[in-house]
């Protein structure tokens, strides 16, 4: 059965599988008549006299918004978190009839992160060579390959504590995060529609199946930043001796334990055969600008980074070395401050904000 590389990516949703009790309360599935009848003879059998009126205080009358969220099901709870975090971005190309070489997206309304998209030059002569290289580790990768098509969560798992029971918003807005990135990048990938390697090579023969988008940026590498950056915050010790403040830049740059993991998940895309390290870079600058700019929003700041990836002069490979150093004056990864409003944060979105930066 093939792979379908990140078209899987929902499947690191697991980790709000605790939920999956809902199916048996509802009495859903194949014995949904069954339970329906029985529900329908036991109430005939029990009920007595009822004049029609309410009988009962409700509970969920003037409660509030957070506790009506805390009571949501899965699905709901998901598309009321959605509609309000996606609603802060926005992908803008000026072309919509073919490949664009630049690209903005922006962030309430603000330009946010722009990207210039590599040469068919520089893919065809500077990447190639990185993903012939690369292709020597498929076999001491394999594993990780395989899990990661559908499932990152879980090596974010094994440096931080998530749990559907003890840390179950820290999970929420994670997923949300992971939500939010496939809703910028794939409209991303389609503005800029850079060839995968496969268009280009007979040789490349990747050990998973290429997905069924353009290449740059690659999904995995933004999510996996996305997600890295986020939990930096989340899962820092605040009371700690050497508590660091949320600086991406300063993080990337010690290359602390999430990052590294984020960096791997990138680096596996290209030794599987499916992504050019270009395309590692430009997610990393996607997805952790998108949510230092999500995190400064709920810390109540008034400014957040904005960043331009150079990506038509990049010509290099990927990792965290590389990537911090690109960050630095000179580099291919400008950056400067951008202005933003936390005044429109909805309260519950705050309360969940605070619930999960107290949870594990």
């Amino acid at each position: 059965m093939p792979i379908y590389g990140h078209e899987g990516h929902e499947g690191h949703e697991g980790h709000e599988g605790h939920e999956g009790h809902e199916g048996s309360a509802s009495g859903s599935g194949s014995s949904a008549g069954a339970v329906s009848s029985a529900l329908g003879s036991t109430r005939d059998g029990t009920l007595g006299y009822w004049d029609g009126y309410p009988d009962r205080t409700s509970r969920v009358v003037g409660r509030s918004a957070w506790d009506t969220v805390k009571s949501l099901a899965t699905v709901p709870r998901q598309a009321v978190i959605d509609q309000t975090i996606q609603g802060l971005f926005r992908v803008e190309f000026k072309n919509s009839r073919k490949a664009n070489t630049k690209g903005t997206v922006y962030f309430q309304g603000e330009p946010l992160v722009t990207m210039y998209a590599p040469t068919l030059k520089i893919i065809k002569e500077d990447q190639f060579p990185f993903l012939r290289s690369a292709a020597d580790l498929r076999y001491d990768r394999l594993n990780e390959i395989l899990v990661e098509t559908g499932d990152i969560a879980t090596f974010f798992s094994s440096v931080s504590y998530l749990s559907p029971g003890a840390t179950k918003w820290t999970i929420a807005l994670l997923q949300a995060v992971f939500r939010l990135c496939t809703r910028v990048e794939m409209p991303v990938k389609l503005g800029f529609d850079v060839p995968r390697p496969i268009t280009l090579s007979y040789q490349v023969q990747p050990i998973i199946q290429t997905p069924g988008h353009p290449a740059w940026p690659s999904g995995h590498a933004t999510e996996s930043f996305a997600g890295a950056t986020l939990l930096n915050w989340l899962v820092r010790d605040p009371n700690g001796k050497n508590a660091p403040k949320f600086d991406p830049d300063a993080l990337i740059a010690a290359q602390v334990p999430l990052y590294r993991q984020s960096e791997r998940i990138a680096i596996n895309r290209t030794v599987a055969g499916v992504h050019y390290p270009t395309d590692s870079m430009a997610g990393a600058v996607l997805g952790v600008t998108m949510v230092e700019a999500l995190v400064n929003l709920m810390e109540g700041k008034k400014e957040t980074t904005a960043r331009t990836y150079f990506g038509n002069r990049y010509k290099g490979d990927f990792n965290l070395s590389l990537l911090s150093a690109e960050m630095q004056p000179g580099g291919t990864i400008k950056q400067k401050p951008l202005a933003i409003d936390p005044k429109g944060v909805p309260d519950w979105l705050q309360d969940m904000w605070d619930t999960a930066k107290h949870e594990g």
